[in-house]
Parts: C-alpha cells; structure tokens; sequence
C-alpha cells in the first residue's frame, strides 16, 4: 500500500547492463543462443555483466529534499533516470507518486532547430502542461531564465548555461510534484546558481519533492534534508547531510586508514642515533582510530631511547591529510621547548597536545621526530602513521577551523 505521505519508494533496484568487447560478440549473443539452443548444446555467453544499481531500495517523503553522491559510475544518473522512467531497471520496483519533472542530461527534451520559445512549448508539454497553461505562465518562465533576445533564436546556439537557464525555468513553473536534478545547476553562473537554490527552498516549502545529485558537497548540506551515498551501484550510507558528506569525502579523497596503532611496534627510520619506544595517542581509545571534534585537545605520548650519546633535543611533529596534503609541520624549538642531553640507552619522554583542535573534518596521520636543537641531526623519525578522524556538527569549507570573533555591530568601521 502507498502510503500518502510517500513520494518515491524503490525496493531491490538492480540495473545490469551487458558489455561486449567487440561487436562481433554483440552479433554473436543475438544469434549463436538459438542456434545452440535448436541443437541442445550448452549456452555460451559472449558480454560480462555490468551491475550499475545492486539492490537499491529508499523511501523519499512528499516534500522532501534527497541529496545523492558518489564518485563518477556510482549510478547516481541510472538511478534518476528509471525514476524518470527513461530507463527500465532489470529487477525491482518503483513506485512514484506524483508529476516528475527533470533536468537530467544537458538538452535533454529539446529541439536543437526549434527557438527557445519554442522549445519551451514543447518540453512543458512532454511535463503535462496544456498550451493554455503554458501561454499563463509563458513570461514567468521567460523572467526566470533571462536569456533576452536569444529567445526567438535556436537552442543549437546556446551556451551550456543558457540551455540550463531555460530548462530550469520550465521545470519550475509545471509546478511539479517531484523535481530532480542531475548536475544541472554546475554549470550556471553564481547569481543564477543563487536564484535556483532559492527558488529549490520555495518549492520545499510547498511540499515539492527534490532530488539533487551533485559533487559540490556544499550546497548539499545546506539544502538537504538527507543524503544517499552511492558506490558501485550500492549504497553505503544513508543520513543526516553533514555527517553523509563528511564521511563521503575522507573515504574518497585519500587511503585507508583503517587501521590498529601498534602499541609495541613502531614503524620509523633507522638513524642510528635514536629510536621511538613510544608513540602513541594518549587517550582511553589508544589500541583504535580516535575520533575527535573540533575543539577538542588531541594528545599524543612520546618516548626516544638514545642508541648514542644525544645532545640536547628538540621534538617535530608532521600532520598530513589522507589526500596527501601536508597541513602541520611544527617542531618545539618554536615554542623554547628542549629535552636535555641523554647518553646511551637513556630516554626522553615528553607529550604534545594539539589543543584546541582546529583541522577541519577529515582523517589524518602523524608523524614525529626528535632532532638535534638546531634541527640539523635527525636521532629519529617515525612513518606516517598513528591515524585519527576529525568529525563536526556543521558544514565545513576549507583546511582549518580558526578560532575567530564574529561581533555584530551597527558602527561603522
């Protein structure tokens, strides 16, 4: 039973497309089955399968906005498409309740030789609009796309932003039950990128249906109400927008970093000066992946054997992001901070502790050394290792978190 207060339900979707190396093979698929078949011999195949969807199922509530990410051949564009009913799934359902419109493909239901004004008669009518409707809200769709002139003038001559200019404005005035979209907005300018996203929340507002499939992972938070993460036609996860992208995006952006911290092997360079016995988080979680929140004090515990006599000393420590972006690289000599001489076998034993913590949600890896207090002798130096995670509540942009002011004030400056 479909329930009222659903829009679309999709259970065990599955798309399965077949890819044949050559076209002989192609030729081959269609006849040699029957011949083999008429002659009771066993069956052959000649393509691989392609599972673009495996078992996809999701409800989306009336008036709902579904984000949807993944990396490129996910099957983000074949999920929206058999939602459109442009492309037959190969096994499951959907259900679908209410008028769709879509901006799918780029020029998609347009006439490459008919005008803009045209073509806008067309694609209303493919949505279910009468022509009188149509000439009702003809000038709205106009004001809204605001190519001017190029109007009476065939699309075949349009701009990429111009086509998703004028098929945006038509998608929005058939008032449409569930609206999707596939990437359309990248390419327009900000202002019209701007104008779209406040004319997405006005028809949130009025109980419109949207899916949104894009890469930029900012909008997504912002206009979102849950985000669906697709890899290799499955989904991974399903949830609230900021956690979604920020998962989405430490998973795609470097290795893994699923890993055990060694508590009584340390992987680091032989110097033949010193060696790391510890190095270590210093957390209650110290044998995991420690998961931490902007704000919070990171600390880690740090020891250094003398294998031969070391000067006095000064500690380095190395951040890196998983992408390989290398975002802090400090030592304690800025800080006046030195460990005395050591002889052979004596330790110097110390902490650092990143507080508070201003990364920017990702994962990470540590690295640390000990050098000689101009920094010119390296006694050791550890792999890149000692993983962490770095999660937050909120969208983020950029590298840090800086600890700053934000102060109203009806002064001038």
């Amino acid at each position: 039973m479909f329930s009222d207060d659903i829009a679309i339900r999709v259970q065990n979707l599955s798309k399965c497309y077949q890819i044949y190396a050559t076209p002989h093979d192609r030729l081959k698929q269609f006849v040699l089955p029957r011949l083999r078949g008429m002659a009771g011999q066993a069956q052959k195949q000649y393509f691989r399968e392609f599972w673009a969807l495996k078992d996809v199922s999701l409800e989306v509530k009336r008036g709902e906005t579904l984000g949807i990410i993944g990396r490129n051949g996910a099957g983000k564009s074949t999920l929206l498409q058999i939602l459109c009913g442009t492309l037959t799934p190969s096994s499951g359902s959907v259900e679908i309740n209410g008028r769709v419109a879509a901006l799918l493909e780029l020029g998609a239901g347009f006439n490459p030789e008919f005008t803009g004004r045209e073509n806008v008669y067309l694609n209303a009518s493919v949505l279910g609009l009468s022509n009188e409707e149509i000439d009702k809200r003809l000038e709205s769709i106009l004001e809204f796309a605001d190519i001017g002139e190029f109007i009476s003038q065939p699309v075949k001559t349009y701009s990429s932003g111009m086509f998703v200019r004028l098929a945006f404005a038509i998608a929005i005035h058939v008032e449409p039950g569930i609206l999707i979209i596939d990437e359309a907005l990248s390419v327009g300018d900000i202002a019209f990128q701007n104008k779209c996203v406040l004319k997405i929340r006005e028809l949130r507002d009025k109980g419109t249906t949207l899916l949104f499939v894009t890469h930029d992972l900012s909008t997504l938070q912002l206009i979102c109400d849950r985000v669906v993460w697709l890899n290799c036609g499955e989904m991974v996860m399903v949830g609230d927008p900021v956690k979604v992208s920020q998962e989405y995006y430490v998973k795609t952006t470097g290795v893994n970093t699923e890993r055990a911290i060694l508590a009584t092997v340390i992987s680091q360079k032989e110097t033949g000066m010193a060696k790391f016995i510890e190095a270590k988080h210093d957390s209650p979680a110290g044998s995991m992946k420690p998961v931490f929140s902007v704000g919070d004090a990171i600390r880690f515990k740090l020891a250094v054997q003398a294998v031969k006599p070391m000067g006095r000393t000064v500690f380095t420590i190395s951040i890196f992001r998983v992408d390989g972006d290398w975002v802090i690289g400090q030592t304690s000599l800025e800080a006046g901070v030195f460990w005395e001489p050591q002889d052979v076998g004596g330790i110097q034993r110390g902490r650092f502790v990143l507080q508070p913590n201003c990364l920017a949600p990702g994962d990470y890896l540590v690295a640390f050394g000990a050098n000689s207090e101009d920094l010119s002798v390296c006694y050791a130096l550890t792999d890149l290792a000692l993983p962490f995670s770095v999660r937050w509540d909120f969208p983020t942009w950029g590298k840090f978190i800086h600890p700053c002011q934000w102060i109203p004030t009806n002064q001038s400056c």
